[in-house]
Parts: C-alpha cells; structure tokens; sequence
C-alpha cells in the first residue's frame, strides 16, 4: 500500500500503570500489530486531565469540558477509522468519542469491552450481565474457545460469509440487550457475541478479540480487511 493511501487508525488509549506504580495510557500489543500487519497508521486518542485515569472512580472522573470536546473533535477528524479495545472500565471519553465518530459515519470497530461501549452508548446505560453459563468465557491463550453463529441479513454475514466461525474468548460479562444497533451474532450458550448499526457503513462490535487471531484465522482477516476497506473508503471521501 503507497503511503499516501494508509489509513489513520484511532485507538482509543487503555489507562494503566507501569512497574513503578506510574501512570500511562497503553495501546495493546495486538491491536498495535494487527494495524501495522494491515498497513495501517496506529494513532492513540488518549484522555486530556492530569488524573490517573486507573486509580480514579470513573463517579469522580470529571465531566468532559467543551474545551476537551473540541479537542477531541480534532483527533476524530485525523482518523479514517476508530477502534475501542478491551479493556476493564468504559470511561467517558470512550464514550463521547464513539458518539462523535458515529456522527459522522466514521468507521468504529470496537471488541470485547469495545463492543460493551457502543451497546452502553447504543442504550444510555450500562446494559450489561455476568457470565453465567455452561462454557467459560475466560480463557487467556486459546485460540479458539468456542463457536458463533452469524445470523443471515446483517453485514457482518455478507462480510465474513459464513454461518459459523470458531473464536478465542476473555470476557467476564455480556452485553444483554440492543436498541438501535442490530445483533449479528450469538454464541452458543446465547450470549450476544457481535452487533452492528444498521444505516451506518461500519460501527460493528464483536465480544472476542480478532486482532490476537490475525496470524492464525482466516475470518479474523476478513474483518480486520473489511474494517480497513471502509476506512479507505472514507478517507477518500
């Protein structure tokens, strides 16, 4: 891919700490590769305030100021396309900036807790259950934990073009119910496993983690693949 026609991938920023107990905002490893693999630019959209995001009661974390809106604005319009990754706790930059990319038909792929995201934006409030079922949902290191159906009529089915695809799996909790996104996939214990917003080109979310599955899954590939496309097509426009 020439230069000039690699998309600009915002990522939005994991806070954390280092060994030292010093705070910092992460982008995961994998998500890191599978955009370098695919040519892609990583640009990581990170929170504004001088807090540690990490020890700070997301209760006390500050409501966001126009001011760190409008910069936020500015890093949404850098990027052809947004990723939220896992992660433990929705913050509410996460939030806004989902909101703004979608507003402007910006392509947002989020997973695991990414997916969480745009279900808790998709219905205003947290919408989410703990597992609690007949297959465990936290397996660190398998490739593949379980199977997930595709239902017919949802572009995720047109995109990957299969009934069922095999995933890995690390979450805890679920997401248990969409309002305006569409549910395109279920588990097979029932748990919804990927949505997506009709009208929109791509605002897709799935509960497993594909940009760990890139060097082994042809499906991974294809949504990672499909995700860039229409990050290309939107930087064209």
């Amino acid at each position: 891919m020439k230069k000039e026609n690699r998309p600009v991938i915002g990522v939005l920023g994991v806070p954390t700490h280092d060994d030292e107990g010093d705070s910092l905002i992460a982008i995961y490893n994998g998500v890191k590769n599978a955009l370098v693999n695919k040519e892609c630019i990583p640009f990581i959209i990170c929170p504004l305030l001088g807090i540690d995001y990490s020890d700070t009661k997301l209760s006390d974390i500050p409501n966001l100021t126009d001011k760190e809106k409008e910069i936020y604005r500015e890093m949404i319009d850098i990027c052809d396309g947004i990723i939220i990754p896992g992660g433990y706790r929705i913050y509410n930059f996460y939030e806004y900036v989902v909101k703004i990319a979608i507003e402007k038909n910006i392509p947002v792929l989020g997973t695991c807790l990414g997916m969480q995201v745009l279900a808790k934006v998709d219905n205003g409030f947290n919408c989410l259950e703990k597992n609690e079922t007949n297959i465990n949902h936290v397996q660190k290191g398998v490739k593949y934990v379980h199977k997930v159906k595709i239902l017919n009529d949802t572009l995720l089915k047109d995109n990957i073009n299969k009934n069922e695809i095999e995933v890995n799996s690390k979450h805890n909790y679920h997401v248990s119910k969409v309002n305006n996104f569409k549910v395109s996939a279920y588990s097979e214990d029932g748990l919804i496993e990927a949505i997506e917003l009709p009208g929109k080109d791509f605002v897709v979310g799935v509960q497993w983690h594909p940009e760990k599955m890139i060097d082994y899954d042809e499906d991974a590939n294809k949504l990672f693949d499909w995700f860039i496309f229409q990050c290309l097509k939107n930087k064209k426009n």
